[in-house]
């Protein structure tokens, strides 16, 4: 098979239902160039048997086992092994329109940038869509890639920190070394997508190109699983690049604003779900890092002061702070009291 322009990489983990849905809806793209690479990481219930007799339908399809290591690991073979020029991300129980990645690679050529991102939107188990759930960004067109995440930062949107809803030139990840980190499985891709953003342009597309499925009982659907506090090492890891990156205060200050309100949601979550005591050393461990912070948090204009308060009593104490902040609740009713 000649060498493709677009390599699409799906990782593939207990989606044995979905999947064939997933693959029938990427072999149905107008832009016709691409090779699929279904990179099966160990799952348990049939789906390394299903990418093969799937592949045997396509020459396009190309499939890699790999024992169980979880999401970055097996995008990580998908990055190694891509072909293209160019690379993209479907999730294994996800769909996407059949022009996407015809709008994208367009939209790449047409602007002369090397990332392209689309809007995404969500869909359930039987694939309706779930209205009021939208990755979606506030202006479109070209812009600095950075300005991906700090609009993240400036309205939760995660638009930006997603590999799902673009396409890359592959060089952004392979001359700079990216890779994604194989010790996360929440945050995987946000976690090291500021990276691939330096220095770049990006366009970004107004379009629902995309449909991510939100499943009963999947990797992010639990209440607070100990993996969670992926995220808040994500935070963190983004306030110290932006820390260290010169022409980034702004960013920075969002960074230290983000790194506060996560971690005390977080901890708010797994008191509510009891297995804040199992999560005691992890939250301990950022507990440190939110302490040499707090000179920062006090300063930062997008913490309120009411926040910046109770952040210098959580640093001080966050079982204080905590319990006070249930017995508030308490008192202001169910509406003021969802923590």
């Amino acid at each position: 098979m000649p060498q493709p322009t677009i390599s699409i990489v799906t990782t593939v983990y207990n989606a044995r239902e979905y999947l064939p849905r997933t693959v029938q809806s990427i072999l149905a793209q107008t832009f016709t160039d691409f090779e699929l690479l279904l990179v099966e990481d160990g799952s348990p219930n049939g789906c390394g048997e299903l990418c093969d007799e799937l592949a045997r339908t396509d020459p396009r399809i190309r499939v890699f086992h790999k024992p169980n290591g979880g999401p970055a690991s097996a995008a990580n073979v998908g990055l190694d092994n891509a072909r293209g020029a160019y690379i993209g991300f479907v999730d294994s129980d996800d769909l996407i329109e059949p022009d996407m990645y015809e709008r994208l690679y367009n939209a790449i050529q047409e602007s002369g940038v090397r990332i392209a991102a689309c809007t995404g939107d969500a869909i359930d188990e039987q694939g309706a869509t779930i209205p009021g759930r939208m990755v979606a960004k506030r202006e479109h067109g070209v812009c600095d890639a950075m300005d991906l995440l700090l609009e993240t930062f400036q309205t939760g949107s995660f638009y930006g920190p997603l590999s799902w809803n673009k396409l890359f030139d592959i060089r952004t990840f392979r001359d700079k070394g990216v890779r994604y980190d194989e010790s996360m499985f929440f945050g995987d891709d946000a976690s090291v997508l500021h990276l691939v953003f330096e220095g770049e342009r990006a366009v970004c597309l107004p379009d629902v190109l995309y449909h991510y499925r939100t499943r009963t009982g999947q990797l992010t659907g639990d209440a607070f699983p100990p993996r969670k506090l992926d995220d808040l090492r994500m935070y963190w890891d983004w306030l110290l690049y932006f820390a260290q990156r010169p022409g980034s205060t702004e960013l920075y200050r969002w960074a230290v604003a983000w790194y506060w309100k996560v971690f005390y949601t977080f901890y708010c979550l797994a008191g509510a779900a009891g297995n804040r005591k199992e999560l005691r050393e992890g939250f301990g461990f950022h507990l440190k890092h939110l302490r040499a912070v707090l000179p920062d948090i006090l300063r930062c204009p997008h913490v309120s002061l009411f926040e910046k308060v109770r952040a210098l009593l959580f640093c001080f104490s966050p079982e204080l702070a905590y319990g006070l902040a249930r017995i508030w609740g308490r008192a202001a009713g169910p509406a003021e009291g969802r923590l």
